[in-house]
């Protein structure tokens, strides 16, 4: 699967997808790639015929898992990393490569598919000493 100048936008040499075009690309074959931590993926997760989580601080090092032939869709939070994911990517040969516009934010405001753990959500009285629940219980 390639991209087409039909869908996204392409700003300084990279591809970008609003949630509804990557929606699109997976139902047709596309990879998405999951920047994001471990304990936000565990709190809510794209809901896709493919996903590989890969938080973006170990990306280079796992590059050679990936394929090569297909389109790969990077997503994080926000779009933070997905740009400085891509350019690695790219340096390494990757050629189809596209970032996820608004990553989980946008995704989850179109209302497209995400699942949740209710128990790794976020609670707390103050937004500094926040955590999940899963955490307290192991505690105790």
């Amino acid at each position: 699967m390639t991209i087409s100048d039909e869908r996204g936008m392409f700003i300084q040499g990279l591809w970008f997808l609003s949630p509804r075009e990557g929606l699109d690309a997976l139902q047709q074959g596309a990879l998405l790639i999951d920047l994001r931590s471990d304990e936000l993926v565990e709190m809510k997760a794209f809901s896709v015929p493919e996903c590989l989580h890969l938080p973006h601080s170990i990306l280079a090092d796992h590059a050679g898992e990936l394929p090569k032939d297909r389109l790969l869709i990077l997503a994080d939070t926000a779009g933070v990393y997905t740009r400085s994911a891509a350019m690695a990517l790219k340096a390494l040969g990757f050629e189809q490569i596209a970032c996820l516009n608004g990553g989980m934010i946008a995704w989850d405001q179109e209302g497209f598919p995400v699942s949740t753990d209710p128990g790794a959500l976020l609670h707390g009285d103050c937004a500094c000493v926040m955590r999940s629940r899963k955490d307290r219980a192991t505690e105790t």
